[in-house]
Parts: structure tokens; sequence; C-alpha cells
């Protein structure tokens, strides 16, 4: 279903169990409710039964940009070109997603995310509001490389304001709290406290964030 005002580029592929909200501008290439498939030794066995793709009012989809069914997008929201997003993600209203970002399936993304390009998420990740991620920035969802069988997947926690350097590398289950900052190319193995920088690899703490950097959250930020 492509409602009002909407704008679709030369060649957008649009599959079955689509919907684009009114004033929403699609640019060249973009392949929209793409279905999961597996081939070869893949482990995980994709959900069948999804939901639509929902793209909300008054977004942009970059060129080549590959958008998988049952994942939500609200209003208001950028993708960048070359940008995947998987099945079942949740990206919020006021997102940016930068040039060549892959997120995996079930990734939940707040309001006012930003994500610069080319950063890959693996599964199983909550990133909440107000969240800044750096460009080359990579998660895991398994540290046990897939090598050992019924590990229950889990990616990082970004909790709301937290900040995430250039190149940084979070581990599965690590906790990253409200309006911390982790430093361009750490290793984060472990949780990051509120209000706490941490950096190096492995990633430590090194004291508190200042309160010039503790930036305003909400809807009443510029």
């Amino acid at each position: 279903m492509i409602e009002e005002d909407v704008i679709l580029g030369s060649g957008v592929v649009v599959h079955d169990r689509v919907r684009v909200g009114r004033g929403t501008v699609v640019h060249d290439n973009a392949v929209l409710g793409r279905v999961p498939m597996v081939a070869g030794i893949i482990q995980r066995t994709p959900t069948r039964e999804l939901a639509w793709l929902e793209i909300g009012k008054r977004c942009v989809v970059g060129a080549n940009a590959v958008l998988y069914v049952g994942t939500t997008i609200g209003d208001d929201t950028l993708i960048g070109d070359l940008t995947s997003i998987r099945e079942e993600c949740k990206i919020g209203n006021h997102v940016v997603i930068g040039r060549g970002v892959m997120l995996n399936y079930k990734i939940e993304m707040r309001d006012r995310v930003r994500v610069m390009d080319t950063s890959h998420f693996g599964g199983d990740m909550l990133i909440e509001e107000d969240v800044f991620v750096g460009p080359h920035v990579c998660t895991a969802n398994d540290n046990t490389i897939g090598l050992r069988p019924g590990v229950v997947r889990r990616g990082p926690h970004l909790c709301r304001g937290a900040s995430i350097g250039i190149g940084v590398i979070l581990l599965a289950g690590v906790t990253v709290g409200e309006q911390a900052i982790v430093g361009a190319g750490a290793l984060v193995i472990k949780d990051v406290p509120a209000r706490k920088i941490a950096v190096g690899m492995p990633a430590q703490i090194t004291g508190d964030v200042p309160p010039d950097l503790l930036r305003p959250m909400g809807q009443d930020q510029p």
C-alpha cells in the first residue's frame, strides 16, 4: 500500500506486504519488503510468519537500500544509501541511519537515534532514545562465534543518550549506561555505568562524563 505524495525513484522494487507512509521518498533501486531466506550452512532459521514492512510518513529511503518484511520504521526517519535493515526490526521516529549500515534481525532502535556510516549491528539489540553511534561500529550477539550450540543470543543494550565513538566494538550482552561515552576504537567486554567514560582495548572506566557533555535529550533538544 503506497499512500499519497510518495515518490518512488527509478528501479525501486516493492514486494508484497509493504506500506509506505505519506510524503516518503524512496530513491533509485531500493528494495522494499524483501523476504528472508537461508542457504548453505546458515544456522538460524528465519521467522516465516512476518508482518508487513511499515514505513512511516515523511521518511527518506536511500538508493539501493534493502528493507525486509516484518520491520517497522517510524515517521521522519532517514535511511542512507546502501543500508540494509533485516526482518523484525523496530525503528523509531526522527532516526538517522547512515550510508551502508547493516542492521541484523530483531533490533529495536528508539526515537532520535543517530547511527553513522558503515556500522554493522548483530541481531537481538536494544538502542534507546537519543543514542549516538559513530561510523564503523560493530556489535556481536554471540561471544562464542557460533561454536557453542544452544547459546541464547543477546546483543548490546545502549541506554538513553549514550555516545559510541568511531570504530568501537561492543560484545554480546554488554550494557552502556545512560549518557555514558565510549571512546574511539574501544573494545567493550563489560558494562559501562551511566555517565562514565570508557576507553581502551579492553575498555576501562577513566572517569565521569563532564557536565558540559551531558546533552539534553527528548523532544525539546535542538
